[in-house]
């Protein structure tokens, strides 16, 4: 899913590089380094398998989620980055007589991210990488796992600039670690700085 959005990305980009030329060739722009802050809520998008946990108990889908991303912006419209974060996919609770319990799977993305302005103030990202998974049980006892698997996002955001160097962005995302069939669905209020510029 993450190739063809990339490949899409880079068509949009030169066919809006040669409008540019066409149209005004003393256009330019200062590259810089942007650094995108915030958190907000996920929702869990995945079926859970309830049945191979054996003991009823209820589901927590919802959870804060962090996002940590630093992007260059190159004097063109096609960005690259790295991001991170933290979410915590589900929590399971139960209750076998008088013992409780819990699962939890929490998430941290380390990913390649590329980013495109599609329309004033509104950008696209598409990321690829990996996500270290990190799952707890608490049942008579404790057990924290880790494994690191492949995984991918594509986001949508509206930034709204109060200074020619901050901005306030809220984002709609996707994170999808699909070696393990996880994904969730996550809003976030980001704050946008562009804290480098250089010709």
């Amino acid at each position: 899913m993450v190739i063809p959005v990339i490949m899409a990305l880079v068509s949009f980009n030169n066919l809006y590089a040669q409008a540019i030329v066409k149209t005004d060739s003393l256009i330019t722009r200062k590259q810089s380094l942007v650094l995108h802050l915030g958190g907000g809520i996920s929702n869990y998008a995945r079926d859970i398998n309830i049945k191979a946990i054996g003991i009823p108990g209820s589901i927590n889908r919802l959870s804060a989620a962090g996002t940590v991303r630093l992007m260059w912006y190159p004097n063109h419209r096609l960005r690259v980055g790295i991001e991170s974060g933290y979410m915590q996919f589900y929590s399971y609770r139960v209750k076998n007589g008088t013992i409780p319990g819990s699962v939890s799977l929490e998430a941290i993305p380390l990913l390649v991210v590329w980013s495109m302005p599609i329309v004033k103030r509104v950008s696209i990202f598409a990321g690829f990488g990996s996500y270290i998974l990190i799952s707890h049980l608490n049942y008579q006892g404790a057990v924290k796992s880790r494994a690191t698997v492949l995984g991918s996002n594509i986001a949508m955001s509206y930034t709204l600039p109060l200074s020619p160097v901050l901005g306030i962005a809220t984002e709609a995302k996707w994170m999808n670690a699909f070696e393990t069939k996880d994904g969730c669905v996550s809003l976030q209020v980001q704050l946008v700085w562009k804290f480098i510029q250089w010709k």
